[in-house]
């Protein structure tokens, strides 16, 4: 490369998540199960991992196992990022080779690192509530960098949240040593930087340590004595979200909101997530060329073999404009719509419908059921004989299902089993359209699709949801039924996943005469279960007397196996 242009970080973004181990976690990959019976489902496999050696250099190795913990402890997800150029139309990783040739060297780079944790200012509208650390690295330095955070002083002159004297460690970070060398297909020479995520603890003033549940009798620990750090006189400890009319959503989601014996007032308890902010400033030929990427902090991800139905590539994807690409061909549309339908099933198995179908009943301040004014389709009719969107005669818990502990759960694992299945899929699609519309929850328009005015009481829109609409944020049996989104609405596809689904069944009808022909030559045992599926969602019996298959078949597109990079 002649000239470097640009540099910039690869990944631009990831998600690190917290453990209390000093062993990272191992790199893995999303497969398809390969065992005779393995059904289709997704797996995890080991993948090409680095290894932090005591120098600051990495060590490539693939794992012969996963671990996920050390004891009772996590280990964490520790994301690594690589600087890479541009230049004469070309994009490679900066070596430390690349480097020198461009009369550069690892002292002439400086990394600035800032983590941030803003839920309590957010919350109190009073940034002395924000903490935050940063630290400034050079290329050649590798030691290990704790990011040690604290409230801003002088912050609105309020009282602030974490003390200097008492810093809450948000993780570290790295500079990794390159050496000239390759290992494992990897070039030990590219720059490299990692952030390493903190614990998971959870830190509060000195009258967060002990309570006792108000409903059960037990009392417990809410901080240790170690962790109570934070600053009494912060207004993070006076937060109730009932003295505040623009109360973030949900906004039940701090501790203490459930305590009614403390009018809902924080226990002033806050945790070590936080977002980073990276940037490098790399000098070459006097001209500073500057990088930026951002890591999330999050909590563990209890079941990395399962994935969601809306990832975050699927949400960056959905805030890009429309292509204008012509419609995709329908054969290629039901090899993706496969995909996700099997992410919706894998999200459906891990969900516990039945508890969330009762978190969802509204209730009275003595703990009843407040069935006043509540639209019919909404609970507690939803998924009973009244439900108006199945106007049936059987109950979902009625026998075989009446047994089951999570009655709910278990049909709603059964039902969408099949649909990840694309054979199966593309039959439902074809021959239950106008079920299909019926079932899926509309995603919430674009800001250029809503109307200038809407009234709260009107009829919502049947193709997309409106905020403004009161009916377009209750919980119903529309698909995904009763999970919340971020802001405490029933949650749905987004717009473009909403919008593929719904040109893809109507490229699918009418049906084609091949599509005829398949269905007279007779149907697999995998069609006849979507067939009972069809009749659980029409007007006929929502359940069978026929066994479950607890392992449906899933057939996976090509190339469809995701990736986690967790080292």
């Amino acid at each position: 490369m002649a000239k470097i242009e640009e540099i910039f970080f690869l990944p631009p973004m990831a998600v690190a998540r917290l453990g209390g181990s000093d062993n990272p976690l191992a790199s893995f990959t999303w497969l398809e199960d390969p065992s005779l019976h393995g059904a289709g489902l997704t797996v995890i496999a080991p993948a090409i991992s680095l290894n932090v050696l005591a120098n600051g250099s990495v060590q490539p190795f693939i794992p012969a196992v996963l671990q996920f913990r050390d004891g009772s402890l996590l280990r964490p997800v520790a994301p690594f990022f690589e600087l890479w150029v541009r230049g004469d139309g070309e994009e490679q990783p900066l070596t430390l080779k690349l480097l020198e040739e461009n009369g550069s060297s690892l002292a002439s780079i400086q990394y600035t690192v800032t983590a941030a944790n803003r839920k309590a200012a957010r919350r109190t509208d009073d940034p002395a509530c924000a903490f935050s650390a940063s630290v400034q690295v050079l290329g050649n330095d590798h030691a290990k960098h704790a990011l040690l955070a604290a409230s801003q002083p002088g912050a609105a002159n309020g009282e602030p949240l974490v003390l200097p004297a008492n810093p809450l460690p948000l993780g570290s970070f790295q500079v990794m040593l390159p050496v000239p060398a390759e290992a494992m297909g990897v070039d030990l020479g590219v720059l490299r930087v990692r952030f390493t995520p903190a614990k998971g603890k959870v830190y509060g003033p000195v009258t967060a340590g002990n309570a006792t549940d108000p409903e059960t009798g037990r009392a417990h620990t809410i901080v240790p004595p170690l962790d109570q750090i934070l600053n009494p006189r912060s207004s993070w400890m006076q937060y109730t979200s009932n003295n505040r009319v623009d109360s973030p959503e949900p906004s039940d989601t701090y501790d203490g909101a459930d305590d009614n014996s403390r009018r809902n007032r924080s226990f002033g308890v806050v945790d070590d997530t936080c977002d980073v902010l990276l940037r490098a400033d790399v000098n070459i030929k006097n001209k500073t060329l500057v990088a930026t990427a951002r890591a999330f902090s999050a909590p563990p991800d209890y079941a990395p073999d399962r994935r969601p139905f809306s990832s975050l590539a699927d949400e960056l994807i959905d805030r890009d404009p429309p292509s204008s690409n012509p419609k995709e061909d329908p054969a290629d549309a039901i090899v993706r719509l496969g995909d996700l339908f099997q992410r919706v099933y894998e999200t459906a198995s891990l969900a516990n419908l039945d508890m969330m179908r009762d978190a969802m009943m509204p209730r009275t301040s003595n703990g009843l059921v407040n069935f006043a004014q509540m639209p019919s389709v909404t609970v507690p009719d939803s998924m009973t004989p009244k439900d108006p969107m199945f106007q049936s005669n059987d109950d979902l818990t009625s026998p075989p299902s009446s047994h089951e502990e999570v009655p709910y759960s278990s049909v709603a694992a059964e039902i969408h089993g099949p649909m990840a299945d694309t054979d199966d899929l593309e039959l439902f699609l074809r021959t239950s359209a106008e079920r299909v519309r019926q079932m899926i929850r509309p995603a919430y328009a674009r800001f250029k699709d809503l109307q200038p005015t809407v009234k709260t009481n009107q009829k919502p829109n049947p193709t997309q949801r409106d905020p403004r609409i009161l009916r377009d944020g209750e919980h119903d049996m529309r698909m995904p039924p009763y999970m919340r989104d971020s802001d405490a609405s029933p949650l749905s596809l987004n717009r473009r996943q909403y919008e593929f689904l719904m040109q893809t069944v109507d490229a699918l009808q009418p049906a084609t005469k091949a599509a005829k022909a398949s269905a007279s030559r007779g149907a697999s045992p995998t069609h006849t279960r979507v067939s009972q599926v069809v009749q659980r969602l029409s007007a006929k019996a929502l359940t069978s007397g026929k066994a479950r298959n607890p392992r449906p078949s899933i057939k996976k597109p090509r190339g469809g196996a995701g990736t986690k990079d967790n080292s």
